[in-house]
């Protein structure tokens, strides 16, 4: 179960295993504690990369004064998620606990406090003599962060902008299927495909027709009646993946992010560099189709967002690309280029459109593989075949 990176990775974030890459698109891979029996959870910021593997939290980067620093946590309990923002780390543990830990050598993890959620109208409990009783510590089950923007759900629906709770679903069917945040907006989907919004919307991020901020979810209501069964939010951008294979995008198309053309035909005058209502994108058609396929076989089925760069992986497994790739966030076949502003596949890599993951930090991108396959690369036959990182690999992960 290989992790592959590709994109900045100036402070040492990542320890690659070697120098050299080692797929055809541009990746190589990283050392980190997973197996084909173990899993890890990875969060990525802009000089640090966070990783978790049961109670272990290891944190490398430029924590203090230099690159390649590491300091290793424990928390009291197993970590269920973590999100890195520039300041500060977030971790869930599987309990329903929050923790904050500063990216920093003297790092500690520092319970987070959250304000309590509004009483609900069937008044104040109480125990078997009458005593009220004190109010419990929510249970927290959805985290996500950025560089202006943190936010936290609990059980009962309650949606804070820590510490403090700003609103509450009031259905008991509604249930958070994804949450994700640019860096200063958040984008919620529900498991009925509803997708709300929230935060700074004065790049269009938040999909509606006036740029403003929202300091409560908002339902989006360009989407309305579409089932959408994926999201994800960039620095300033937001996609959205509809049931029937449609992809979305809006927000800041500085950089090609939206899979839309930065400037008119002629490379003289600039097309639009916001874009606030979602617009449906017309992707190429897949080079899989070829085979008797049509190309509404190759819809696709996830969608993942950095500061200015988004990736999808389409039914056939390719991941096609389109943003900032100054870096090589996008693989190191385009790194030559400023930007790529229309989606375009990577080759030399398939993945499986359910199974493996993709992880976007900013100016980076990292593939985490869980089955070895075979890669086809269209120039000439290309394979490659993954070794499963033992855990020991966590040990040189932490150096």
């Amino acid at each position: 179960m290989p992790l592959l990176f590709t994109g900045f990775n100036a402070f040492g974030q990542h320890e690659c295993v070697s120098g050299d890459v080692d797929c055809a698109a541009g990746f190589s891979e990283i050392n980190a504690p997973v197996s084909n029996q173990n899993q890890c959870t990875i969060s990525i910021g802009w000089r640090y990369a966070a990783l978790a593997f049961g109670r272990k939290l290891c944190l490398r980067g430029l924590l203090d004064d230099g690159p390649n620093e590491c300091v290793t946590l424990e928390a009291t309990g197993d970590i269920r998620a973590i999100a890195a923002a520039d300041s500060h780390c977030l971790v869930l543990l599987q309990s329903g606990q929050l923790y904050r830990v500063q990216p920093k050598l003297q790092a500690e993890l520092v319970t987070v406090r959250l304000e309590a959620a509004p009483r609900s109208n069937s008044g104040t409990k109480r125990s078997i003599f009458g005593a009220a009783k004190a109010p419990s510590s929510p249970i927290i089950e959805h985290i996500a962060c950025g560089s202006h923007i943190n936010v936290a759900i609990s059980s009962e629906n309650c949606v804070y902008s820590i510490p403090s709770c700003l609103h509450q679903f009031s259905e008991r069917q509604f249930r958070v299927k994804q949450l994700q945040c640019g860096h200063e907006h958040a984008v919620l989907l529900n498991a009925n495909g509803d997708v709300f919004t929230w935060g700074n919307g004065l790049r269009g991020q938040l999909g509606l027709a006036v740029l403003r901020v929202e300091e409560t979810p908002q339902l989006l209501e360009a989407l309305a009646g579409i089932k959408i069964t994926r999201i994800a939010a960039g620095g300033w951008h937001s996609a959205a993946i509809s049931a029937f294979g449609d992809l979305y995008t809006w927000g800041l198309n500085c950089s090609g992010q939206l899979g839309m053309r930065v400037m008119k035909p002629g490379g003289v005058l600039k097309e639009p560099t916001v874009y606030p209502l979602p617009q449906l994108q017309d992707l190429p058609e897949c080079d899989c189709s070829q085979g008797g396929e049509s190309n509404n076989d190759c819809e696709p089925l996830r969608v993942f967002a950095g500061s200015r760069h988004t990736l999808l992986i389409r039914r056939c497994g390719r991941l096609w690309v389109s943003g900032w790739c100054k870096h090589g966030q996008l693989g190191r076949q385009l790194q030559n280029l400023s930007y790529v502003d229309a989606f375009q596949a990577l080759e030399g890599i398939k993945m499986n459109p359910t199974a493996d993951d993709v992880l976007c930090g900013p100016w980076s991108t990292l593939l985490q593989l869980k089955s070895i396959s075979t890669v086809p690369d269209p120039i000439g036959e290309f394979s490659a075949l993954w070794s499963a990182i033992e855990f020991n690999a966590f040990m040189l992960f932490a150096k």
